[in-house]
């Protein structure tokens, strides 16, 4: 076999080793929970908001920003 067909065949198969990495360390990424949390501070006001679904949790509380509703994150009921 010729040298230079030698080389190529080497430079594909780090080529298909690196894209190989790539797109598990893509998939990876995509499919980790771990870090949908996000912890906000607004001057004295502290929350967590779940990236995902949008809900935002502050004091015992949980709201859901997109429909507005509100619930007691312990008994799941609405708030007074």
């Amino acid at each position: 076999m010729p040298q230079s067909l030698k080389d190529f065949i080497d430079i594909a198969f780090k080529l298909a080793v690196l894209a190989a990495v790539a797109c598990f360390l893509f998939l990876y990424a995509e499919g980790r929970s771990v870090g949908r949390f996000q912890y906000i501070a607004n001057g004295e006001q502290e929350y967590i908001m779940d990236t995902v679904t949008g809900v935002i949790y502050q004091g015992g509380f949980s709201m859901n920003h997109i429909t507005g509703k509100e619930t007691l994150s312990s008994t799941g009921q609405k708030p007074r």
